[in-house]
């Protein structure tokens, strides 16, 4: 890639002089890209990168218009939107093999509803971005992939950057993406959060990590983990790294109502949900779950489908723009 010298309050720095391309979805957190990226866009031009913008229209795109623009060359991608967002571009960045389609590195503008993603790099706010292509650090990072059954009983491939889930927290993704996001990321989750948990059944799962099954009977939830954060902030797996090569397992047993809303969803948000009688955990490589009845299941908040999954690791197959020292995915 062409670099361009330039001399700024901090000293030197490095830009890239090709073109940016950046993938935008409107809606995603209500609206959030049409108060913040214009700034952000302008920002971008002023220090003399050319920026050739693309919107997605409807659920999917995201992944067709990354696929387009990295065969036809882009090496820098822009991803402005949620997490489903991200999921969707890397989706379109990655083949069946979960290989690289192109030396492409993608830089995340946060305008989600979760935006837990980017949280794992300390990167909060749209305007870091600028920050990000002048001083930060280009990473490679795992990424989570999945097979399991969609609507039309098909078996499909997917990729997930973040978490997927089974159960609970499909359910929850479900209601927030059905209903208004005006609330925001904490707000939207946590009621949705509250609404499921009295209306949701645990299912009869059986769990098999590297072929041994380890867990079978009734569960409220199953997480696959390759971030830390989950549903605008819960604190689902504070041990996850995304440069282990691993997913973190968790299994939610069947629990009262109260238990839920009165200790174990606070103790999801703080991190400390691991000690309870509850919640069990494992670390894996390859992971399957299996149900008796469909259960439906979400990749990075949006729903995709349901069980039975099977679940593992692609290493390091993201190339990621993130501040400095921030790789590892513990900012």
């Amino acid at each position: 890639m062409e670099e361009t010298r330039i001399r700024t309050a901090q000293g030197l720095t490095t830009l890239p002089t090709e073109t940016v391309h950046a993938i935008v979805n409107p809606v995603a957190g209500s609206g959030r890209p049409a108060r913040a990226w214009p700034a952000v866009r302008r920002r971008l031009e002023s220090l003399g990168l050319r920026v050739e913008e693309v919107h997605t229209t409807e659920p999917g795109a995201g992944i067709a218009l990354a696929r387009q623009l990295v065969e036809r060359g882009a090496r820098e991608l822009l991803v402005i939107g949620g997490d489903g967002t991200v999921n969707e571009v890397v989706n379109g960045c990655v083949d069946a093999q979960g290989q690289p389609i192109g030396p492409v590195t993608l830089t995340i503008v946060p305008c989600g509803t979760g935006r837990d993603f980017p949280r794992l790099f300390g990167i909060v706010r749209p305007e870091q971005a600028v920050d990000l292509l002048r001083y930060g650090q280009c990473c490679r990072v795992d990424i989570g992939a999945i097979r399991f059954r969609a609507c039309d009983g098909s078996s499909r491939q997917r990729y997930f950057v973040n978490m997927a889930d089974i159960g609970l927290g499909a359910e929850t993704a479900a209601w927030v993406s059905q209903s208004t996001k005006q609330l925001g990321g904490f707000l939207a989750y946590l009621v949705g959060a509250m609404r499921t948990i009295l209306r949701h059944r645990p299912a009869e799962l059986a769990i098999e990590i590297e072929g041994t099954t380890v867990f079978r009977g009734p569960a409220l939830m199953v997480a696959l983990a390759n971030g830390r954060f989950h549903a605008g902030g819960m604190r689902i797996a504070p041990m996850a790294s995304v440069t282990d090569g691993k997913l973190e397992v968790f299994a939610l047993r069947h629990v009262s109502r109260f238990a839920l809303l009165g200790s174990l969803l606070p103790a999801v948000y703080r991190g400390t949900h691991l000690g309870h009688p509850a919640v069990e955990h494992w670390t894996a490589r390859r992971v399957t779950v299996r149900s008796v009845e469909p259960v439906r299941i979400e990749t990075d908040g949006e729903v995709v489908g349901t069980t039975d999954v099977e679940a593992w690791v692609a290493p390091k197959a993201l190339s990621l723009r993130v501040p400095r020292g921030a790789c590892d995915g513990s900012a």
